[in-house]
């Protein structure tokens, strides 16, 4: 995928979460309730979670030449970062 689509699709993401965020804004003004409100909340930190995840998947395809052409060394370097990332974003 090119460079110029990766970032188009980042910015659909944020625009959602902007969207969402906005939805939560309202909520709170009509005084919908908290279970409502609760669960939208819950739907924005997944979707922050999950375009975390994406970036951080992005970064390390493109970064990830410093590792020369060790294969394996660099796709277990992947996968524990991407766990720890996910580990991380889980528990805030």
């Amino acid at each position: 995928m090119k460079e110029k689509d990766k970032k188009e699709k980042i910015i659909e993401r944020l625009n959602r979460i902007e969207g969402q965020i906005r939805g939560l804004k309202i909520m709170i003004e009509k005084e919908r309730p908290c279970f409502d409100v609760l669960k939208q909340v819950s739907a924005v930190r997944g979707a922050l979670r999950s375009l975390g995840q994406v970036i951080l998947q992005e970064h390390l395809n493109e970064c990830i030449v410093s590792f020369g052409q060790d294969k394996k060394k660099i796709e277990e370097f992947k996968k524990n970062l991407i766990q720890l990332f996910s580990k991380i974003c889980s528990h805030e």
